[in-house]
């Protein structure tokens, strides 16, 4: 066992937890610490539970020997566990059997051991009881999620199910919306529309060949008196609802219900671009919000009978849909992460009436139409019963978007360079290191995205530094994409911090610098140049190493204070 790798994520944190932290405050969907109490029996069976737990979330580590309300060096109590005996009885005692990897790894001089869990094929239990990881809990599963979690593990399709309706039960009017947006797609699609209904669904794939209706033919289009979205309107949140409206229609009209009511509601300013062009900067695109209501139709719990919950405030707007996140889907990889749809055939019933593009992409068009108007990106957020989508409801930034509107498609559309825009309007230098967990990528996939952006026809950001590459190489915007961006950055707010370590990093390599390095580093005028070195000089950062006293030639170097 000894030969298993331990996961960065783990050694990170036990670092951490060497300078201080407590173990509790790191444990994550995916990481658990567990203390060796109570004997040898005991111990065995907390450690078969928790990989139970994380098996039927998103796999992860359980460290055995480490007091989770501990911190410092006395948290790591260690433990005398035999990692082989510990690995066959997680085996033998985990229904069905689950096989883990098992390292014995010295941390502070204790034994530790490190079991990583691998994502389950199905659902397991342990002595009848069935939990799964949520956050930094074990949470029980009710027998209804057992078997939804059963039927994702085993591919089952819950949109693909033999509904008790027929083609005889379709609603009229839901049948002429489906006609409608396929007449608006033309082409072989456009001749659909002219079906008779029967045939329409069979050619959708949303019946059978004797006129029964799938699960997702039911859902789109028949009523089933049943509410399948909930709006609600208020000025705040803290204020009474001025519009309430409870629509039990099928899926396929309450959808378009949905989106008329929020644009109702969705004031929007018109920018007048250079080109003569008018850009309307809505204060939720309503790109995002179709997304967000297709992606909450399609991928919620069928079994569940509670709406699709809209709460619209003028500063915010959430959507939120019964059932957690897919497997392999968090809220910190949603983003990178392939598509993943608990109703396959509903998902692609939408794609094939054009209501949703083509699976993976939806998440990054939310992204994508807030981005470009200089507005955060949305909030999506999970729990063991719901997913929620969040927007920020602000004004946009009427530089930015300009900015952005003007690019060329290819960069106009890429939601990572948008994202880096982003960051270093707030920050004059961002490093991938910085940024990975904004792209949802590894440091490594980070770097290469910004060195990318350099690549360009037109690059948007340049090395803070020479020419280095790397995580940790510092890149800010180039003189021209701040001149374009122009108030949407935000130089007053450059942190003191990032400040120093881009001189300290030049003075490492040059020995020296200048107002007029500065002024090139960062982007400002000569009197913040000034600002910045004085204040680095009477802090003993950094200490005048010419005699002359103003001017071009005045330069400084290294101080009592200065750290390489």
């Amino acid at each position: 066992m000894a030969t298993e790798r331990v996961p960065d994520e783990v050694l990170e944190a036990l670092e951490a937890i060497g300078r201080g932290s407590t173990p509790g405050d790191l444990e994550s969907e995916t990481l658990e610490f567990k203390s060796a109490r109570g004997g040898a029996r005991r111990t065995r069976m907390a450690l078969a539970e928790a990989a139970a737990c994380l098996a039927n979330g998103h796999g992860g580590a359980v460290v055995l020997g480490v007091d989770d309300d501990q911190s410092g060096a006395a948290a790591f109590s260690g433990t005398d566990l035999d990692d082989l005996e510990a690995r066959r009885y997680i085996f033998e005692t985990v229904t069905p059997g689950l096989t883990v990897g098992l390292a014995v790894h010295w941390h502070h001089e204790a034994r530790l051991l490190v079991a990583h869990v691998p994502v389950g094929a199905t659902v397991h239990g342990v002595a009848g009881r069935v939990t799964r990881r949520i956050g930094r809990s074990c949470l029980p599963l009710a027998p209804d999620e057992i078997a939804a979690l059963h039927s994702e593990r085993h591919g089952v399709d819950p949109s693909e199910a033999r509904s008790s309706r027929t083609v005889e039960d379709l609603d009229p009017i839901a049948m002429e919306v489906a006609r409608g947006e396929l007449r608006r797609l033309g082409g072989e699609r456009g001749r659909w529309a002219e079906l008779p209904d029967a045939e329409l669904c069979s050619t959708m794939g949303l019946a059978s060949s004797d006129g029964g209706l799938y699960a997702a033919g039911e859902q789109l289009l028949c009523a089933t008196g049943e509410e399948i979205i909930v709006y609600q309107h208020r000025r705040s949140a803290g204020g009474p609802p001025d519009a309430t409206e409870r629509i039990a229609m099928p899926v396929l009209p309450a959808f378009g219900r949905l989106l008329e009511l929020v644009a109702s509601r969705n004031p929007f300013e018109a920018l007048l671009l250079p080109n003569g062009q008018q850009l309307q900067m809505h204060r939720y695109p309503p790109e995002s919000m179709r997304e967000a209501v297709a992606n909450a139709l399609v991928h919620r719990r069928l079994d569940i009978a509670e709406p699709v919950r809209v709460e619209h405030f003028d500063d915010a707007l959430s959507v939120t849909s019964m059932g957690p996140f897919v497997s392999g889907v968090t809220e910190h990889n949603i983003l990178s992460t392939t598509s993943r749809p608990r109703n396959r055939l509903l998902a692609r019933a939408f794609r094939t009436l054009g209501l949703i593009e083509e699976l993976g992409t939806g998440i990054a068009r939310m992204y994508r139409s807030m981005l470009s108007l200089g507005k955060p990106p949305p909030t999506i957020s999970g729990s063991a019963e719901a997913v929620r989508v969040q927007f920020d409801g602000g004004p946009a930034e009427p530089d930015f978007a300009s900015f952005v509107a003007q690019l060329d498609g290819a960069q106009r559309d890429d939601v990572e360079s948008l994202l880096v825009l982003r960051r270093l309007c707030g920050s004059g230098t961002v490093a991938p290191t910085q940024m990975a967990p904004v792209l949802q990528r590894s440091e490594m996939d980070a770097a290469r995205v910004m060195q990318r952006m350099t690549a360009e026809a037109q690059p948007l950001i340049e090395p803070s530094q020479g020419r280095s590459k790397g995580p940790s190489t510092r890149y800010r915007l180039t003189p021209e994409a701040a001149r374009g961006l122009g108030s949407a950055v935000r130089r007053s707010r450059r942190d003191t911090s990032e400040v120093e370590d881009t001189v300290a990093a030049h003075v490492n390599k040059h020995g020296r610098i200048s107002n007029r390095v500065v002024r090139n580093l960062f982007g400002v005028g000569t009197p913040r140049a000034s600002a910045i070195l004085r204040e680095l000089v009477d802090r003993e950062v950094l200490e005048r190493i010419t005699d002359a006293p103003r001017g071009p030639s005045v330069a400084y170097g290294p101080g009592p204070r200065f750290d390489t």
